[in-house]
């Protein structure tokens, strides 16, 4: 399903409450499928594309705060005042930058591996490079376009992350994100999502994977700066996709900070 602009995945009765999910950088809705399957019993589980990835529109602005407009303007097009709101990485910034800008429409805040702070976009070139860098019309196969990859992007489990980007046309191969636009934002994606004075008051639980160096013990001042009703829960065998590492621990995380 779809609003005009944005493409959402749903699971769970609309009787239910409601939480959106946010993916992160090259992710997609789909990302969110096995959480929103294990929490549709009780929660109305939404899975967005953010602009530039997966089925939603592409611009040139890839910003984090013209994603968290975007989300904005889809809650009221779907008539949804407040939400439960989780977003990965990426998605976390923009989850972050809309919490604050928006508490009202936000219940509880989940932050999945990501803290407000900078981190260096030049751990996200390579990869976008490699992708910009491969010949789409001189593939055949998938098996080929991992292979092309391969000489960059050594890690095979990651290379089948990306691939789930392309699509096949009749004319060919063709990637899903706008990556020329997320290539030219990606210093400020990487950036800091808030400033100073940013606060959201609401409840917070950030999510560590104990294996990522994306969010970390150091963090947790900031954040509480920023989150002064968060807390924070480790979830020791997962990487920086801690939903996906350890599915049935962040699905029982995420019930407890949720339930009543």
């Amino acid at each position: 399903m779809s609003s005009p602009e944005i493409f959402y995945e749903e699971k769970g009765s609309p009787d239910l409450p409601k939480i959106v999910f946010l993916h992160g950088l090259l992710g997609s809705s789909r990302n969110w499928r096995a959480v929103a399957k294990a929490l549709s019993d009780q929660r109305h589980v939404f899975s967005l594309d953010l602009r530039n990835h997966g089925k939603s529109f592409h611009a040139s602005d890839a910003s984090v705060r013209a994603m968290s407009c975007d989300l904005l303007g889809w809650l009221d097009g779907m008539g949804l005042q407040t939400v439960d709101l989780c977003g990965h990485s990426l998605g976390g910034k923009v989850a972050m930058r809309f919490a604050v800008d928006h508490p009202d429409r936000v219940e509880k805040l989940v932050v999945v591996d990501i803290a407000p702070r900078d981190y260096p976009p030049e751990h996200h070139v390579p990869t976008l490079d490699a992708m910009l860098g491969l010949d789409l019309s001189k593939l055949s196969s998938r098996k080929d376009a991992d292979e092309e990859l391969s000489a960059n992007l050594p890690n095979w489990a990651f290379r089948q992350f990306l691939l789930t980007n392309m699509e096949q046309e009749a004319s060919g191969f063709a990637w899903k994100p706008d990556l020329h636009s997320l290539r030219n934002a990606i210093g400020e994606l990487s950036a800091n999502p808030l400033v100073d004075s940013d606060r959201y008051d609401g409840p917070a639980l950030f999510v560590r994977g104990g294996k990522s160096g994306y969010l970390r013990t150091e963090h947790f001042p900031v954040i509480k700066a920023h989150f002064p009703n968060s807390r924070n829960t480790v979830l020791p065998d997962a990487g920086h996709d801690a939903h996906v590492d350890d599915r049935d621990g962040f699905v029982r995380e995420l019930q407890t900070f949720l339930s009543p």
